[in-house]
């Protein structure tokens, strides 16, 4: 397990690391105080929303596809998406590296 500096959670950074990987883990705090685990691989804004427009400010999210909820619900991909906060995340695995603030 590496231990990284903050720079790494940017969006940037975010994006760059696991546009290519595929399937990926994050580790993050919701909203309501707590730790969720999840499964996840990066969206792909053009497919995925389908001529949708995301408002407002969204530098401090990364969307991602939960792979969970979309095996619930294979024939409604939308309902797997998932935007995560990116000072939330505490965890990131990649490939069997794993990263952790």
């Amino acid at each position: 397990m590496k231990i990284i500096s903050e720079h790494i959670f940017t969006r940037e950074n975010m994006k760059a690391t696991i546009f290519n990987c595929g399937i990926f883990s994050v580790g993050f705090i919701k909203k309501d105080g707590s730790e969720r685990h999840m499964n996840c691989r990066s969206v792909s804004n053009d497919k995925f929303f389908m001529g949708g427009e995301l408002k407002g400010n969204r530098e401090h999210l990364i969307e991602v596809i939960d792979l969970d909820a979309l095996r619930k619900n294979p024939t409604q991909p939308t309902k797997a998406w998932r935007s995560i906060v990116l000072n939330s995340i505490f965890s990131l695995k990649i490939g069997g590296q794993q990263w952790v603030k």
